[in-house]
């Protein structure tokens, strides 16, 4: 599996961000991880795009959101007319000085919704222009081309967030509450080793029930059930692409015994861990 990392100094000075054509697409391996996000426009293609363990049908006309850390397989996909934008997360910060303005959009950060958006002719061509401006400025970099950007993403994003609300039936808000967007970012980075509510609350410094409440107010859910379909994205992944055996697995996602983590992927797939992952190499 190839693991790919975003080149900050391509253009000769540092820059958080890039963008490309098909022509300039160039796929280095079948299967890869890469450690920046990326907004893919595809205009016209077809075939079969894996990211981690969700097969994802190619169409015409769709949007398709990829976060750092997720598997892409991407032998079976063809990409005739796209447009993709990479950025890493630092980029936002900086831009929006605001640590946590990525994990403000469902499509990136909402492991129950899927991971594109398919649009009608007209709303899709607007967004690819964007893109494909994005692309034109990044080339001709002008001290005013920063600002162009910023200003550029931003309206992108949010219109984004508000086509796939529409889509998927979410509240096409932003998500602005400091604690949920805390919440967000710790779950990103240490749902492999801590599952409980507790955990995430005393981080937090605010209680359980504080915690719940607001998960439910935002996300219709509680903070248990957020913390479980997250892990179960990651367990996942790790069944369908790790070559650590089930016990390992088990440790690796910090499970006290092996018992206890087949207990859970059961509770969450319907399937023991050998099971689901025979039903994952299917894919």
């Amino acid at each position: 599996m190839e693991k790919l990392s975003f080149q900050r100094t391509k253009y000769g000075k540092e820059l958080l961000i890039d963008a490309c054509d098909e022509s300039e697409l160039e796929l280095v391996a079948d299967t890869m991880v890469t450690n920046f996000y990326i907004l893919l426009f595809l205009e016209k293609g077809n075939g079969q795009y894996l990211l981690d363990a969700t097969p994802i049908d190619f169409r015409d006309q769709m949007v398709l959101f990829i976060k750092p850390g997720q598997v892409n397989k991407v032998d079976k996909a063809h990409f005739e007319r796209c447009h993709l934008m990479f950025f890493e997360g630092d980029f936002l910060d900086e831009f929006f000085n605001d640590k946590d303005f990525i994990f403000k959009f469902d499509f990136f950060h909402n492991p129950e919704l899927p991971s594109y958006l398919h649009l009608p002719t007209g709303q899709f061509q607007a967004y690819y222009n964007l893109a494909r401006e994005v692309r034109s400025e990044i080339r001709q970099q002008t001290p005013e081309s920063p600002h162009i950007l910023r200003s550029i993403i931003y309206y992108l994003l949010v219109r984004l967030n508000q086509a796939y609300a529409k889509a998927y039936g979410t509240s096409g808000q932003t998500l602005s509450h400091p604690t949920l967007l805390a919440f967000l970012r710790l779950l990103e980075r240490d749902i492999k080793t801590q599952r409980t509510v507790a955990a995430y609350a005393e981080r937090l410094h605010i209680s359980r029930v504080q915690l719940n409440n607001l998960c439910q107010q935002h996300f219709a859910k509680t903070a248990r059930q957020i913390i479980r379909e997250r892990a179960i994205a990651e367990i996942k992944k790790a069944l369908k692409y790790s070559t650590l055996s089930l016990s390992e697995v088990a440790y690796d996602f910090n499970f006290s015994a092996p018992s206890h983590f087949s207990r859970f992927v059961k509770q969450m797939t319907g399937y023991p861990p050998q099971d689901f992952k025979d039903h994952l190499s299917k894919w």
